[in-house]
């Protein structure tokens, strides 16, 4: 009688801790999973960055990560804002801006307050298309004093994103409180 008990309350237990485990998994899954628009997959692939880090400086953790969007997308769920950091080339300022379909390596924010933003290159050739961008990563506010950009570490709220650029001379990505901004360190001869 004693083991049937013993083996009530461990499979009892397993339940919970399942369960438990199941919540979790749900909670990162809907992270992870393609959202979906119209029946259409908005994002084809997706590649975590981060989780652990503050981008926007309000002390809790955001979700970074790398993202392709679907060809056959029409339009980003109502519940994506879109934030292009990047100044226009000039050629592209001058035509009417088109969405693209199936881009590549745009990088996707979740802030701790569920707001989701997607970091999207309007420019035709886009720094997030480069091999260099696969690199992408997180530097923690605390450490913009070492990289010597006092203007940039000014005007972050939180912690930065790195974009690793072909010419070795890295991208700042940052939430300014309102928007997400583009830092391009001028380059020295």
């Amino acid at each position: 009688m004693m083991n049937i008990n013993f083996f009530g309350f461990c499979l009892l237990f397993s339940c919970v801790a399942l369960n438990a485990c199941a919540k979790t998994e749900n909670v990162t899954e809907h992270i992870l999973d393609n959202k979906e628009t119209a029946n259409e997959v908005v994002f084809v692939t997706r590649k975590v960055i981060s989780r652990t880090h503050d981008i926007d400086g309000d002390g809790k953790n955001d979700v970074v990560e790398l993202v392709n969007i679907s060809e056959n997308l029409q339009a980003l769920p109502s519940d994506i804002i879109l934030d292009t950091p990047w100044a226009l080339t000039d050629e592209e300022s001058e035509k009417p801006y088109q969405f693209k379909n199936g881009s590549h390596n745009n990088v996707l924010v979740t802030l701790g307050n569920s707001k989701q933003f997607l970091i999207h290159e309007k420019n035709e050739v886009s720094l997030l298309d480069t091999e260099a961008a696969q690199e992408i990563n997180i530097s923690g506010k605390s450490e913009l004093g070492t990289l010597e950009l006092p203007e940039l570490s000014a005007k972050a709220k939180g912690d930065v994103i790195v974009v690793p650029t072909e010419a070795g001379i890295d991208t700042f990505l940052f939430w300014n409180g309102n928007a997400f901004q583009s830092y391009e360190p001028l380059e020295l001869p």
